[in-house]
């Protein structure tokens, strides 16, 4: 998750919203062209954005912090133990330091 503050998209997008089981809006912004997803807004976490990890030449850098939707987790979906996880979306934040 990015703070929108930290953050700057240009070009066309498509975007599809829904509202979740916890009564947010969900937003998926995708590429109009190929579909692929670029990343994601939640009304219940205003000021923040899901960036896909797709979208960056090399994301090898990148470390989760935080495993959300840990119910709909594959079998063969292995994440590391010690990180913070939750079933459904939490009253969590980023800036609340998980």
């Amino acid at each position: 998750m990015y703070p929108v503050t930290r953050f700057k998209m240009s070009g066309p997008i498509g975007e599809h919203t829904l509202t979740s089981n916890a009564g947010n809006l969900v937003t998926r912004v995708f590429c109009p062209s190929c579909g692929s997803p670029i990343l994601g807004r939640n009304s219940g976490m205003e000021g923040y954005v899901t960036i896909s990890l797709g979208t960056f030449d090399d994301s090898s850098e990148f470390e989760p912090a935080v495993a959300i939707f840990a119910r709909n987790r594959r079998p063969w979906d292995f994440m590391d133990g010690s990180l913070p996880t939750f079933e459904s979306q939490p009253g969590w934040r980023p800036d609340d330091g998980a």
